[in-house]
C-alpha cells in the first residue's frame, strides 16, 4: 500500500481500516514518506489537504494503546 507516489500520480486518503493492519514499524514509514513529500505539493492543493489528513490519521493510529510502549 502507498499513499503517496511519484508527482504525476494523485494521492490518495488512507482509511482508517487499511491503516489499523500496519504495523508501527510501516505506520511510521508512511508517515515519513507522506511528510517528506509535504514541500513539492502546491500549497492549497487538493493533495496537500489529503496528506495532512492522512498525517492526522496515521498520528492517531500511532497513539491508540496497543502501539503505546508499557
Amino acid at each position: 500500500m502507498v499513499a503517496v507516489r511519484t508527482m504525476e500520480e494523485k494521492m490518495r486518503v488512507i482509511s482508517q481500516s487499511e491503516l489499523l493492519r500496519l504495523s508501527r514499524l510501516e505506520l511510521t514509514a508512511l508517515l515519513r514518506k507522506i511528510a517528506s513529500e509535504l514541500p513539492a505539493l502546491p500549497e492549497g492543493s487538493h493533495d496537500l489537504r489529503i496528506a495532512h489528513y492522512n498525517l492526522y490519521n496515521i498520528r492517531l493510529t500511532l497513539a491508540r494503546p496497543e502501539f503505546r510502549p508499557r
